[in-house]
C-alpha cells in the first residue's frame, strides 16, 4: 500500500454556482492550492488541472447546458481521470449519495457544513480517508447496507419510469416490445421489492427516493 500523501492538497472546485466556485478558494488555508473553478465536469476534464481533490456538486444544471455530466456520472468521470471526488452538495436522499459513493466518490460534505468541516473533510480525502460528514447522520449505515438493498434490472427500471410517468402498461408494452403481461410482471416485480414503500407512495415518488427520474442523480439520462 502506498504511503498517504502528506503534502498539502490540490483543491479544484466543480460547481454551477458562481459564488461557490469563485469563494472557496479564498477560504482554502495557506498552503492549500486552488487549483482551479469549473462549472462543470467537462470544463474539469478539458483543462485536466494538476488537482488531488475534486469537491464536486452533484447537480450542475444551473448554467443551463443541456444534459450535463452530473451526479454518480459526473462522479465516475471525475475519478476515472485520476481525481478523488469529494461531494459537496445540498442532496440529503441517503439512498442516492450511497449511490454517488459506490460510483467512486471518497466522501460526501453537505453545504450546510462550517468551511473548517470542509477542510478537513478535503485533508482526510487527500490522504487516503473516505469521509461523511455529521450533518448527513444515518448515511454511513445506509453506505454499509447499500450492496443489500433492493437493485432494479434495466428492465424494471424502464417500466417504472414510464409508469411513473402516467402510461398504461398496455402502453409501456408497445413502447418496450414486450407483452402486457411482461411489463406488468415487471412492475410486480418492482412493487415487491419496494412493497412498504410503495404502500404510501406512488411509482414516481419511488423513481424519485430512487434518483431514477430522467436527468436524476442516479438515471442514465
Amino acid at each position: 500500500m502506498p504511503a498517504p500523501d502528506r503534502r498539502p492538497p490540490r483543491v479544484a472546485v466543480v460547481d454551477d454556482d458562481t459564488v461557490i466556485r469563485l469563494g472557496m478558494p479564498l477560504l482554502l488555508p495557506p498552503g492549500v492550492e486552488d487549483a482551479g473553478g469549473f462549472p462543470d465536469v467537462d470544463s474539469l476534464l478539458a483543462a485536466r488541472p494538476d488537482a488531488d481533490v475534486v469537491l464536486l456538486d452533484l447537480v450542475l444544471s444551473g448554467t443551463g447546458v443541456a444534459a450535463p455530466v452530473q451526479g454518480a456520472a459526473g462522479v465516475r468521470a471525475v475519478t476515472a481521470a485520476g481525481y478523488r471526488a469529494l461531494i459537496y452538495t445540498n442532496e440529503r436522499r441517503r439512498l442516492v449519495l450511497a449511490g454517488c459513493l459506490k460510483a467512486g466518490a471518497r466522501g460526501v460534505v453537505h453545504k450546510a457544513e462550517g468551511i473548517d468541516e470542509v477542510l478537513r473533510a478535503i485533508a482526510a480525502v487527500h490522504v487516503g480517508e473516505i469521509v461523511i460528514t455529521t450533518a448527513l447522520a444515518g448515511l454511513a449505515e445506509v453506505v454499509e447496507r447499500y450492496g443489500d438493498l433492493p437493485a432494479l434490472t434495466p428492465r424494471q427500471r424502464q417500466v417504472l419510469s414510464r409508469r411513473a410517468r402516467g402510461e398504461t402498461f398496455q402502453q409501456i408494452a408497445g413502447r418496450l416490445g414486450v407483452s402486457r403481461k411482461t411489463a406488468e410482471e415487471h412492475m410486480a416485480d418492482v412493487s415487491g421489492k419496494f412493497v412498504e414503500y410503495l404502500r404510501h407512495h406512488s411509482a414516481a415518488d419511488l423513481e424519485r427516493h430512487l434518483g431514477l427520474s430522467e436527468g436524476d442523480l442516479l438515471s442514465d439520462t
